[in-house]
């Protein structure tokens, strides 16, 4: 994995923190239709009805796996980053990649210079490179 890699590789749990409410409520919208079509049904089903019950719950199985894929990165992602041993460099990727920070935010908090915080960024990038097997950090 490249340093350019793994930044994508790192702003994935970003992105999937930013998308998750999206799928959810269109996960509960899905719902709403398929009860809405089950109480639709008669009793000796129709098959309108039951084509469109197949396609909803294909939609809606989509929608979970979308919602498993994006906790399966960021569960990846906080262990690979509680993986580093220094804790400067552990801080300055969880402000940055989870909190969503800017290096002047993270360096204000921190009470550094944004150059110190850069550097500090770098050095934790390469090691979680070194740390991640390229086979689990897939890029998307």
């Amino acid at each position: 994995m490249t340093y350019d890699e793994c930044i994508v590789w790192l702003n994935r749990y970003r992105d999937a923190r930013r998308v998750e409410p999206r799928l959810r409520e269109r996960l509960r919208e899905e719902n709403r239709r398929a009860d809405y079509a089950r109480a639709l049904r008669p009793p000796g089903g129709a098959g309108e009805i039951d084509s469109a019950l197949l396609s909803i719950n294909t939609r809606r199985e989509k929608l979970a796996a979308q919602l498993t894929d994006g906790e399966a990165a960021r569960v990846e992602i906080e262990s690979a980053i509680a993986q580093l041993e220094d804790a400067l460099e552990r801080e300055v990727l969880q402000m940055r990649y989870i909190d969503g920070r800017t290096n002047r935010q993270i360096a204000a908090r921190m009470r550094i210079t944004e150059r110190y915080a850069r550097k500090l960024h770098r050095r934790a990038i390469f090691k979680i490179i070194k740390l991640v097997p390229p086979s689990s950090a897939p890029v998307c």
